[in-house]
C-alpha cells in the first residue's frame, strides 16, 4: 500500500511542525532553567523518631523575614535535638541560634554559638529534664543585608505555624 503525493506533503509538515515545537520547548526550558533563581539548601532536624526538612528564607538585620516557612519539630524536655547540614552550610561560617525555657519559673533563655568552615557537618542541641527547647535558629552572614534563615519551632503542644487559622 503506498501513500499519495498529498499525504507524503501533509505528513511532511506534519513532522517539520514537531521538531520546530519540541526545539521551541527545549529553548524555553533552558531560559527557564539558568535564570531561575539560587535554591538553599535544606537542613534536617530529628527529635523522638522524627525528622523534618528545614526549608530556608532570608532576613534582614531586624530579623523581617522573606519566605521563611518555620518548621515544626516538638522536642520532649530532657530529649536532643540532632541537626543535619548540608556542605554549602557547614563548609561556611554560620550561627546556631537556641532559645530555652524553664517551664517552672517562665524564664526565657537565649544563647547562640557561632562555626567556621567545616568545623561541623551536624550538631545535637542538649535540654535537661527541668529545661524546655523553644526554637532553633541556624544563620548564614549576611551578603547585601540578608542572611539566609533555617528556624525550628520545637515546644510541643502548639500548632505549627503554617497550619495556625488566618486572622
Amino acid at each position: 500500500m503506498s501513500m499519495q503525493a498529498r499525504t507524503k506533503k501533509i505528513l511532511a509538515v506534519v513532522g517539520v511542525i514537531a521538531l520546530v515545537a519540541a526545539g521551541g520547548l527545549a529553548t524555553v526550558v533552558t531560559l527557564l532553567v539558568r535564570d531561575a533563581p539560587e535554591t538553599l539548601p535544606v537542613v534536617t532536624a530529628y527529635s523522638n523518631g522524627k525528622t523534618v526538612d528545614v526549608q530556608a528564607g532570608v532576613c534582614d538585620s531586624t530579623m523581617r523575614c522573606a519566605d521563611l516557612e518555620v518548621a515544626y519539630l516538638p522536642v520532649q524536655a530532657g530529649t536532643p535535638l540532632q541537626m543535619s547540614l548540608p556542605k554549602d552550610i557547614a563548609e561556611g561560617d554560620w550561627r546556631l541560634n537556641v532559645q530555652f525555657g524553664d517551664p517552672r519559673t517562665g524564664e526565657v533563655f537565649e544563647g547562640f554559638r557561632d562555626y567556621t568552615p567545616g568545623e561541623v557537618y551536624s550538631v545535637t542541641v542538649p535540654t535537661r529534664e527541668n529545661e524546655q527547647l523553644l526554637g532553633v535558629i541556624i544563620q548564614q552572614p549576611s551578603s547585601r543585608d540578608f542572611a539566609p534563615v533555617w528556624a525550628v519551632q520545637t515546644l510541643p503542644g502548639l500548632t505549627p505555624a503554617a497550619e495556625q487559622p488566618a486572622q
